[in-house]
């Protein structure tokens, strides 16, 4: 069941498995494998930013993994909806963002690093 809400949450779980393939450890691998799959059938993927909601979800659908297999896949799922729908600087106002950019800049002519 794939709708426009899962898009976000697969492809960041897409890009996680692509990441593996290119230098992870076969667990990792198999991991993003689960978290993909499992991933397919969420009603509401923003719910799995919350860790214990994500924990909850993969013990309620996929009762055969071990425990730290579920923890891990869980860990998976929370970090990607995290990535994937808590974009806090699309949501500011247009002052905000002037005001946001002038700062950086104003960190780069200094030299110093800056998150972007």
């Amino acid at each position: 069941m794939t709708n426009k809400e899962n898009v976000f949450l697969q492809s960041e779980l897409a890009n996680e498995l692509n990441r593996m393939q290119g230098g992870g450890t076969s667990y990792r691998l198999e991991t993003a494998q689960l978290a993909l799959a499992l991933s397919r059938h969420v009603k509401v993927p923003e719910s799995l930013r919350d860790r214990e909601v994500a924990r909850q979800y993969v013990r309620a659908v996929s009762m055969d993994l071990q425990e730290d297999r579920a923890e891990d896949v869980a860990k998976m799922l929370s970090m990607a909806a995290r990535r994937a729908y808590s974009t806090p600087e699309s949501t500011f106002s247009v002052d905000m963002k002037v005001k946001l950019e002038e700062k950086r800049n104003r960190f780069k002519k200094r030299g110093l690093r800056v998150k972007s």
